[in-house]
């Protein structure tokens, strides 16, 4: 029985042991979930359907924010208030479906916590019968708050990124080449083509359907490198579903298998009319002129050069032409009556060129027409008469009736150059040959153009740049007291120092300057440059005296011209009385109410006023009168006339007696000949101003006469700069040889021009002396072609100028060297030996150009 006892007892020792180490075994099984529950955020539950009662776990607890608590067991009206109250009803209807239809159910609803934050929890239920059979139900909750928040999160950004995606002005799609499938379509390109995303998938070939025919091909073309899978980006234009032609920027990306292959292509289209609607605005900015709506410059250089580059072209004809008068017509009624002509002539350019022919406006007044396949030599010149007819009517401006005449100048492809320089630079030649001939003439470029014209062109072209390059330069021409020789004023004359010319006359390019409006600039230059000069005069101590400069016609038109005379007085601390004004008769006419006012204020701050050129306009008694001038100064072609012209000479006395009445000082220019001299001391003219006493000279040789103060008539010897010169023996010529000269090499670059008429004085196997009124430099790079007939035979030299030596304002004498080998060199000395024997016996000499004529002056006039 103990024995029995005793085992009872081991046993019962043995189920405790085996009983608390399940118990351990349980609680370590308890804590372990509870651990992995609180992890992640999952609790559980038993819910007892029969009792109403649940066992939550720990974990649970801290979800619903409440605190375990030991024999707790919350009913079901108790976990539903716990529930979001708008999610009562969708939990009651899932537990109602759980118990009915025995299964399982998922649920997301909302919990609020007793500190009343709002938690979002994931209930999962599961329906089963214990093992009494009483029904059970266990669930798992889980809190998905934080989960939740986040998804909602991405989704708003999902949201966003799909309201953007779909509002874009840009198209995505993506196409499936092998199935010639859509997958997708945005918002953005139903937006720009009009047709809606299903409408585009229907319809696999819609997108290159309504593609413009011109842009098809090279589209087709360039997609060819998305095989090679390439990208490609494309610009083309497309018909909208409303009949809209709009542009377009798509960008294709391909999509290749594993085997090389397009598959698919995906890409972006974007609206790009509006861009193309500004770039072709700002095209027409940059390419068209605002004022005409014509062609500008840039555009007409682009397409000459186009042309020009043009391999398959063939001849074509460029011209110029430019309107007569219009300067004259902006100074006289205005700037807006200037461009409102402008425009009338665009607007008949447009009507009768534009269809046939390419126009521009290329300047101020200048237009320029392309005409294109030219097949007959007549082409140009009938172009040209167009031009003409579209002048021949009036142009009607406010109240005014113009009639406007244009000068044409034409040069063609390739005969006068084969690039866009060389045509430009023809062209503006021949059209200065035509203004120049004038009457509406037009002139196609021609190498045999005369020197005087291209030598015009030339300087034309370079003025702007001579006044920056400080080329132009003073000399000063004495003025003389007849009867004492005192030097008593001096005449500022402007001269160019050219580059290619060398030094010119103002004779050659103050026209020039006055056509292209510089001759202001030039003026004022003049005024500053003699103010300046007179003040370093008298800083050494010279006895100064006035000097004259000229001013143009068209300086009176501006109102500063008063004011910048003073300024250039002020500048050099000068007075007023040093400074003396040459204006011409023509001011007086043209422009007699601006010169009235002018000369008034000019004469109220003591600046002396001169009429130049007397006797050459329209002047009357009557404005002399009026103007109150200090000086009159009688034009060269009455003085050099006075001892030839009887009636020349009583003409210029009655003009010094009529000056002298109104207290007027006379001086006559251009005083050569002792003759002339003592007529006019006899008529007791005040001063001299000529070649008789002075050429003008730079200011360093004008300040030695200053310190001299007085000069002397001098015998003028056109030979003088020649003499003991000479190596060969020459032959003097009883009349001048006439003969033509051109220009062969200029800054030793060949050259092709006319030429121009010259006088041989004398002749010898080295050179010739030739009298001309073209005005060229002493220079070794520019080659001159002379051509003659003497004795039967044209004679031709090539050669230099060697000395030169100015007879007056208007001729030169000149030096010429020959270039000539000893062969011919020995021909020509033995022809001029015949000569010299012929001339012996009688001065006429058959077969050669010598000319009768009393003067050189009077043949070139």
């Amino acid at each position: 029985m103990d024995e029995i006892n005793s085992q009872d007892g081991e046993n019962t020792t043995k189920d405790t042991a085996e009983y608390n180490s399940q118990q351990l075994e349980l609680t370590k099984i308890k804590n372990n979930l509870n651990q992995a529950q609180k992890i992640a955020n999952i609790g559980s539950l038993e819910y007892d359907i029969e009792n109403d009662r649940g066992f939550w776990s720990d974990q649970l607890f801290r979800i619903f924010g409440l605190k375990p608590q030991k024999g707790f067991f919350p009913d079901y009206k108790m976990y539903l208030s716990y529930l979001h109250p708008d999610d009562r009803p969708a939990f009651e209807n899932q537990f109602t479906r759980l118990l009915e239809e025995k299964d399982s159910v998922d649920l997301i609803c909302r919990i609020i916590r007793q500190d009343g934050e709002e938690r979002y929890i994931h209930h999962r239920a599961d329906y089963f019968a214990g093992e009494s059979g009483s029904p059970k139900i266990v669930a798992t909750i889980q809190d998905i708050t934080e989960k939740r928040r986040m998804e909602e999160k991405l989704y708003e950004n999902e949201r966003k990124i799909g309201q953007i995606y779909e509002n874009l002005d840009v198209g995505i799609y993506s196409a499936d080449l092998i199935e010639r499938k859509v997958f997708h379509f945005s918002r953005g390109v139903e937006g720009i083509f009009g047709y809606t995303a299903s409408e585009l998938i229907d319809n696999f070939d819609l997108w290159d359907e309504v593609i413009h025919p011109d842009d098809l091909q090279s589209l087709e073309a360039n997609r060819v490198n998305l095989i090679h899978g390439k990208s490609v980006r494309c610009q083309y234009r497309i018909f909208h579903k409303s009949g809209e032609l709009r542009w377009v920027n798509d960008h294709s990306i391909p999509y290749l298998d594993e085997r090389g292959e397009l598959i698919r292509v995906d890409g972006f289209v974007t609206d790009i009319t509006e861009q193309k609607w500004l770039e072709k605005r700002m095209r027409r900015m940059a390419f068209y002129d605002h004022l005409t709506d014509l062609p500008n410059r840039r555009y007409f250089d682009q397409k000459l050069q186009s042309l020009i580059e043009d391999d398959e072209q063939q001849n074509f004809a460029v011209l110029f032409f430019d309107l007569e008068r219009l300067k004259q017509i902006n100074d006289t009624f205005g700037h807006s009556s200037g461009d409102e002509l402008l425009r009338l002539v665009s607007h008949r350019i447009k009507e009768k060129l534009n269809s046939v022919c390419f126009s521009a406006r290329i300047s101020g007044d200048q237009f320029a027409v392309i005409m294109e396949y030219i097949q007959e030599k007549e082409d140009p010149a009938q172009l040209a008469d167009s031009i003409n007819q579209i002048f021949s009517e009036p142009f009607h401006i406010d109240s005014f009736e113009l009639n406007i005449t244009p000068s044409i100048g034409i040069s063609l492809y390739p005969d006068n150059g084969r690039t866009a320089d060389e045509l430009v630079r023809n062209t503006e030649s021949s059209l200065y040959h035509a203004k120049q001939k004038g009457n509406n003439r037009f002139q196609v470029y021609h190498p045999s153009m005369d020197i005087e014209s291209y030598k015009l062109f030339t300087l034309e072209q370079d003025m702007r740049k001579a006044i920056q390059n400080d080329e132009f330069f003073l000399e000063y021409q004495p003025r003389v007291d007849t009867k004492t020789g005192k030097i008593v004023s001096a005449e500022a004359l402007l001269r160019w120092n050219h580059p290619e010319w060398g030094r010119v006359s103002p004779l050659e390019f103050i026209t020039v300057a006055e056509e292209t409006g510089l001759i202001i600039n030039i003026g004022e230059y003049v005024l500053r440059k003699v103010c300046s000069q007179i003040y370093s005069w008298k800083e050494k101590g010279l006895s100064i005296v006035p000097i004259s400069v000229n001013i143009s016609p068209l300086s009176f038109l501006k109102s500063c011209l008063v004011s910048t005379i003073k300024k250039a007085l002020d500048e050099s601390h000068l007075d007023a009385s040093l400074i003396e004004i040459e204006l011409t008769e023509s001011s007086l006419i043209n422009y007699s109410e601006n010169v009235i006012s002018v000369l008034k204020e000019l004469g109220s701050m003591g600046v002396k006023i001169a009429l130049d050129d007397f006797g050459t306009g329209y002047s009357s008694i009557t404005q002399l009168k009026n103007y109150k001038f200090d000086v009159l100064k009688i034009d060269k072609t009455f003085i050099q006339a006075m001892d030839k012209n009887a009636e020349d000479a009583i003409i210029t006395a009655n003009l010094i007696q009529l000056a002298h009445g109104l207290n007027m000082k006379v001086v006559a220019e251009g005083v050569e000949t002792f003759e002339q001299f003592y007529s006019l001391r006899k008529n007791e003219c005040d001063q001299i101003q000529g070649y008789l006493f002075s050429k003008p000279l730079p200011p360093s040789a004008f300040e030695q006469k200053l310190l001299i103060g007085t000069l002397k008539p001098q015998n003028i010897k056109e030979d003088n700069v020649f003499k003991g010169l000479r190596k060969y023996v020459r032959v003097e010529f009883p009349y001048p040889l006439e003969a033509e000269m051109t220009i062969l090499e200029l800054n030793s670059k060949p050259v092709k021009m006319g030429s121009t008429k010259i006088l041989i004085e004398d002749m010898s196997a080295g050179g010739v002396k030739f009298v001309s009124k073209m005005k060229l430099p002493v220079r070794k790079d520019i080659i001159l072609l002379i051509e003659t007939k003497l004795l039967g035979e044209v004679l031709s030299f090539t050669g230099t100028i060697v000395r030169k030596d100015e007879i007056s304002d208007a001729l030169t004498n000149y030096g010429f060297q020959f270039i000539i080998e000893e062969g011919p060199r020995a021909e020509l000395a033995a022809m001029l030996d015949i000569l010299q024997s012929q001339l012996e016996q009688n001065r006429s000499v058959p077969e050669s150009r010598f000319i009768e004529t009393a003067s050189s002056l009077l043949y070139f006039e």
